[in-house]
């Protein structure tokens, strides 16, 4: 599909150009219902594009395309189904363009590819085509609306508890360390090896001190090792 023949994104959120809802129009409403609220209460879109068959292309490749072209922010999704094959692509953007820099996606990369990954395995492709896809949309808004409730929704208690713990075990842990690592140096300098000082052999014919009236008596030294304790 070229530039020019991309269509306008539908207002309903939904693109059923070959009437694949025709004989369940009330699947087609509650899957408009469902998109359109998403983007009223979030910002988030997603659009669904139901084809006949795809020739010349695929469902993913049509879903990327589409997702460059209606969502270039990158803050959505586009599901193609393709009827014949029952082929599912979802477009989604992993970065930004450039002259979309300043804007932060609603919705990080890593989620969306979790959610995705869920959607595939939960949706039931043993379900009529009509219910199949809308299965697939209930399993996408759901798992998008519950991320942003989980932003929304404030840490539990018991949660703000744990770290808090968390928080002062470290902080027992290492002063205990400190601790242990003080008594450690000391019992090293306790039994490091005393001091030892050698004297000279000297010898002095006067008392020292002696004409001031001290008791100073005269020794001699013989190169003996004094220990100082």
């Amino acid at each position: 599909m070229s530039h020019d023949e991309i269509p306008k994104p539908p207002s309903s959120g939904v693109q059923d150009t070959n009437g694949f809802f025709q004989r369940d129009e009330a699947a087609l409403k509650r899957i408009s219902q469902k998109l359109l609220k998403l983007d009223t209460e979030y910002g988030y879109k997603i659009y669904l594009v139901v084809e006949a068959s795809l020739i010349g292309s695929s469902a993913d490749g049509l879903s990327g395309q589409l997702q460059q072209a209606w969502i270039p922010e990158g803050n959505g999704l586009v599901v193609v189904f393709e009827g014949d094959s029952r082929d599912l692509g979802i477009g989604r953007s992993m970065d930004a363009p450039a002259h979309f820099e300043n804007l932060t996606p609603q919705v990080p990369t890593h989620e969306t590819t979790g959610a995705i990954s869920r959607v595939r395995e939960l949706a039931n492709p043993s379900l009529v085509a009509t219910a199949y896809v809308e299965d697939i949309i209930s399993h996408l808004v759901a798992e998008t609306s519950g991320y942003f409730e989980r932003q929304a929704t404030p840490a539990p208690a018991t949660v703000t508890l744990k770290m808090a713990m968390l928080t002062i075990g470290g902080l027992t842990l290492f002063c205990l360390a400190a601790i242990m690592l003080g008594w450690l140096m000391r019992k090293t300098d306790a039994h490091a090896q005393p001091l030892k000082l050698y004297f000279p052999a000297v010898e002095c014919s006067e008392r020292l001190g002696a004409p001031y009236g001290a008791s100073v008596t005269v020794r001699r030294f013989a190169g003996q090792a004094a220990k100082h304790p």
